[in-house]
């Protein structure tokens, strides 16, 4: 029975592990009609902000202001020359999963010929994603899938500003199972398996 029980602990901890992994989230902006940012803002344990250096500096506005790119709700602009970093507030890895993205439409300041969007592990880049629109260019959904894992994602307008919404990150941890996880699952398994065999003997 002592065996039994050792099993049905080693599978209620896997799953507790299994648990612990922070289900997806989409990061909306539904802000008010114009709400400008100059310092990060913290959204469902993302930051996002301004890399250091850079002028610091976005908004989060209903997006009819932005004419023909907008998508009839809140959206997080860039209406500057400048980058957008996303990263965990807890500076833990993450992957993504999509993100809608366009120009900063009747709020450009710049010729919006597109944007780079560039995965960073440490100080390594290990991914890079170029999107192309203009400033009539409606919000397109892009895939982040083929990013991997990193713990910063950083938005590159290019010679302009830009739109972002709906950006959809996922903790690591949800796409592989954690190694422990696993190790006590099987514990748990083989326990029981040894403690059916004695139980026929």
């Amino acid at each position: 029975m002592h065996l039994l029980t050792k099993a049905i602990s080693a599978i209620a901890l896997a799953g507790a592990s299994f648990a612990a992994a922070a289900a997806p989230v989409t990061l909306t902006f539904e802000g008010s009609a114009n709400t400008a940012y100059d310092s990060p803002i913290l959204r469902s344990g993302f930051l996002l902000g301004n890399p250091a250096g850079q002028e610091q500096h976005f908004h989060e506005v209903d997006s009819q202001l932005l004419g023909p790119v907008g998508n009839g709700t809140g959206v997080l602009v860039n209406d500057r020359d400048t980058q957008i970093f996303v990263k965990r507030s807890d500076g833990g890895i993450f992957s993504g999963l999509s993100v809608d993205v366009g120009s900063s439409g009747s709020l450009n300041l710049g010729s919006n010929l597109g944007m780079d969007i560039e995965a960073f592990l440490g100080l390594t880049s290990v991914g890079l994603l170029h999107v192309d629109f203009d400033t009539i260019t409606p919000l397109q959904t892009i895939s982040l899938l083929g990013l991997g894992s990193f713990d910063r994602l950083v938005f590159d307008g290019i010679r302009g500003g830009f739109t972002l919404d709906n950006l959809s990150l996922d903790d690591a941890r949800n796409a592989v199972p954690l190694p422990s996880s696993l190790a006590l699952a099987g514990l748990g398994l083989g326990v029981l398996g040894s403690f059916g065999r004695r139980r026929k003997a």
